[in-house]
């Protein structure tokens, strides 16, 4: 799943409408074992329950597959899957009174939802069906939690890695990928092709990727939770933005607007990494399935993001993200939810989907599991999602409003709207009274 900014736009009267006037009912009764319906209501309309999920294309196919195996074992529960990748009509259906029964979203929008009144915990039925929370990775899972409560279950962990054109690097006399952020620099400069009078051809690799990965890249840290501070100021996290804007300036943001407006669409043969447009890029391990689908012959290596050579002990840097399932509050049948929710993610189901779509599992136990010996790339990243300097932004009610912002003025920043401190001075500004 592509990660997706956050957008809060509604006001907070119709979130305490959640609270107020939409609130779940509690268990009833514990899930039943993965395959058997409940006894003795066999003469019962079955219940309906709608799962809207952002996947699209052949990773909802795979996700619909299970569907079907569910609807096909389950006659008496039955669930139609919708493709809705935009969360914010998730969280309009939800203060409307009016949510699908179950839903995806992403980890770092768990936490804000959940606890301003928009996810369902789901503490009471983990504990009264005995789900073993251990066996699910600790990095994805305290992206769902918040206070003692869990407001999701993660199916999928999402960790970038660098990708590289193998056959470019070779024409431009760069043996192997670039390990440090010096080094990226200068790959980029010689990778970058420009003809017909100075146009872009060809990119080392895009200058606006993904600031959050290279700012861990530098040490970087969005949050002092000791002393409850913001700190998009952080000297890390100004040198990640900094690297960045030294990049755009080399193109200028005419000749990179005329670039991209030429490039394809992301899930097709014409990814511009997958055309060669790009030389270099930072995606997930997803990407890999990808190019087997629609590039199958494209020479590409997988590499570590590279880290700030005036410190080593940074090897290894990166951005984790999750994939999450939850309930939202207010459903109609909160007791079938759940048990459709645990069935998706226990061990079986998450391993049939992850390797379909070549994610990360969540479950320790499905780690080095067969289905996922023949899924490109997956032992690169399973590797690299061991590393202790991989990082997560920090789960608060605010991350969303916070990496919506920063994005912003990321973005401000790099088309020469706005200075690189006070566009950080205005992130921090805006963000720091939502702290509580």
């Amino acid at each position: 799943m592509k990660r997706k900014g956050s957008i809060w736009g509604l006001v907070f009267v119709l979130l305490l409408a959640i609270l107020s006037g939409c609130g779940g009912k509690k268990p009833a009764g514990s899930g039943s074992e993965s395959g058997e319906p409940a006894g003795g209501d066999a003469k019962k309309e079955p219940v309906e329950l709608s799962f809207w999920y952002g996947w699209t294309g052949t990773e909802a196919a795979a996700l619909e597959k299970l569907i079907q195996k569910w609807n096909d074992i389950r006659p008496d529960i039955r669930v139609k899957g919708l493709s809705q990748s935009d969360y914010q009509k998730q969280l309009t259906a939800i203060t409307g009174g009016n949510p699908p029964d179950i839903a995806s979203n992403f980890g770092q929008d768990v936490v804000p939802w959940g606890e301003r009144g928009a996810m369902m915990p789901l503490d009471d039925y983990i504990k009264k069906d005995n789900v073993d929370l251990g066996d699910f990775v600790p990095a994805a899972l305290s992206s769902s939690q918040s206070d003692g409560k869990t407001y999701a279950l993660p199916i999928a962990m999402h960790v970038s890695m660098l990708f590289y054109n193998k056959e470019l690097l070779e024409k431009a006399g760069l043996n192997g990928p670039p390990e440090t952020m010096g080094q990226l620099k200068e790959y980029i400069a010689k990778l970058s092709v420009k003809e017909n009078g100075g146009k872009l051809q060809r990119l080392g690799l895009w200058p606006g990727v993904d600031a959050f990965t290279f700012s861990y890249a530098y040490g970087g840290s969005y949050y002092d939770a000791e002393n409850k501070q913001v700190t998009p100021d952080n000297a890390g996290v100004k040198a990640a933005v900094e690297f960045g804007k030294g990049i755009w300036d080399q193109f200028g943001s005419k000749e990179l607007d005329r670039f991209a407006s030429g490039l394809g669409q992301y899930m097709s043969p014409q990814n511009p990494f997958f055309t060669g447009k790009y030389a270099m890029t930072i995606d997930g391990e997803w990407l890999p399935t990808f190019i087997k689908q629609y590039a199958p012959n494209l020479q590409y290596g997988i590499a570590p993001i590279p880290y700030d050579e005036n410190n080593p002990s940074l090897k290894h840097p990166g951005n984790v993200t999750t994939s999450v399932f939850y309930i939202p509050k207010g459903v109609k049948h909160p007791d079938e939810s759940w048990k459709f929710l645990k069935w998706l993610t226990e061990p079986e189901q998450m391993a049939e989907f992850t390797a379909a779509i070549g994610n990360l599992p969540t479950r320790t136990s499905l780690q080095q599991h067969e289905i996922y010996k023949d899924v490109p790339g997956f032992q690169e990243f399973l590797q690299y999602s061991s590393s202790p300097n991989l990082h997560s932004f920090p789960a608060t009610s605010f991350s969303a409003e916070y990496m919506t912002e920063f994005t912003t003025q990321y973005n401000a920043i790099l088309r020469g709207e706005v200075g690189v401190d006070e566009g950080l001075k205005r992130v921090k500004d805006k963000i720091q009274p939502l702290v509580k």
